[in-house]
């Protein structure tokens, strides 16, 4: 993952001709916050597709709270 967002700053940094402004860099932060987002949403693919398999299950709330005491 680390390499991923690595790279996409690489991309994103080498294609700006201007300077940098606080505008401009609080993109870039919000493109690499998406960018992390994305790439941890592929590193957990295999949670969620199990979470589809298995569907929704009734929890039984108190047998939960009670081995938490």
């Amino acid at each position: 993952m680390v390499i991923i967002v690595g790279l996409l700053l690489r991309l994103y940094f080498h294609k700006r001709k201007t300077p940098m402004t606080v505008n401009s860099w609080f993109k870039g932060l919000f493109v690499m916050l998406i960018f992390v987002i994305i790439v941890s949403g592929f590193s957990r693919i295999d949670d969620i597709k199990q979470g589809e398999k298995e569907g929704f299950h009734d929890m039984d709330i108190y047998n939960i709270a009670s081995k938490s005491k």
